[in-house]
């Protein structure tokens, strides 16, 4: 009997926005090493064209960026219909009561203070992701 072939698995694909090109190369590198595609953005501006152009299945923005916060982006993100469901994480070192009530006002998801847990970080991207 000739066995089943493999299923081909399309690695998921995060969008990170995040305009410190240290912290935006950390997650891209950590993710890229766990699997993930990667798209990177320098600001909310870039981030809302490459979340259009390539409707990625999970995004990571940081609050305070150029050109366009990330609850602004957050916003204009989940306005779009084939984005509305996509899950936004917040990254952010200003992290009080009311920021995070914007954030969930936004959509957002998950909000994480920098510095970042990366532990925690990839449990919530996986729980997300491929939760069954």
């Amino acid at each position: 009997m000739t066995p089943a072939p493999a299923l081909a698995t399309k690695a998921a694909t995060i969008l990170v926005i995040e305009d410190y090109s240290d912290t935006r190369e950390l997650l891209s590198g950590m993710l890229r090493y766990k699997g993930f595609h990667v798209i990177e953005a320098e600001d909310g501006l870039e981030g809302l064209l490459k979340a259009s152009a390539n409707y990625p299945d999970l995004i990571i923005l940081d609050l305070a960026m150029p050109e366009m916060d990330g609850v602004e982006a957050a916003r204009r993100i989940h306005a779009q219909p084939k984005l509305a469901r996509t899950p936004i994480f917040v990254i952010s070192a200003f992290v009080t009561k009311e920021v995070e009530a914007d954030v969930r006002a936004a959509g957002c998801v998950a909000i994480f203070p920098k510095p970042f847990d990366v532990e925690a970080l990839l449990a919530k991207i996986n729980a997300t992701l491929f939760a069954v």
